[in-house]
């Protein structure tokens, strides 16, 4: 394996990491507004359903935060299952990394330029994870292809 495909690898998980940590950060944010979320969604249904009550609402709710941070760790888990076969040679590794990473950079500039309009803690820790998340991104996309690692990801036998 290249240097270059080796430190790539670990930005990666870097990359990854601070995908957690914006969950985390975005889902603490969110908990904060669970009770005026919950009244927004309360009021839509009540007028489709009359029966239903604020405490089921509630659950639902507190239902959809728990999938989102179960749907944000797969998806963690999945990144990582990509990142070791990028590291095993996997054009097709680097292909799902380069786009997701493209995604990740426009995230990234997208949190940066709504810096202005953050309100609380959580949510600066969560475009502040996405911001460095991008940079990863980028600096691992940049050397995942990189002349050495392009010969890395080419079918046929590799000079060892």
């Amino acid at each position: 394996m290249p240097v270059d495909v080796g430190t790539a690898r670990q930005v990666w998980w870097g990359a990854i990491a601070f995908g957690v940590v914006q969950l985390v950060a975005s889902v603490l944010g969110a908990l904060g507004q669970r009770r005026s979320f919950a009244e927004e969604v309360f009021d839509q249904a009540a007028e489709r359903d009359p029966q239903i009550t604020m405490a089921s609402v509630e659950l639902l709710v507190s239902l959809v935060y728990v999938f989102l941070v179960l749907l944000g760790l797969v998806a963690a888990v999945l990144g990582a299952v990509i990142v070791h076969q990028f590291a095993r040679g996997k054009l097709w590794a680097r292909t799902v990394l380069t786009v997701l990473g493209v995604w990740f950079v426009f995230s990234g500039v997208g949190a940066l330029l709504a810096i202005n309009s953050v309100s609380g803690a959580a949510a600066l820790v969560a475009g502040g994870a996405a911001i460095v998340q991008a940079v990863l991104a980028c600096g691992a996309m940049y050397l995942s292809h990189r002349p050495e690692s392009t010969a890395y990801f080419t079918p046929g036998p590799r000079a060892r």
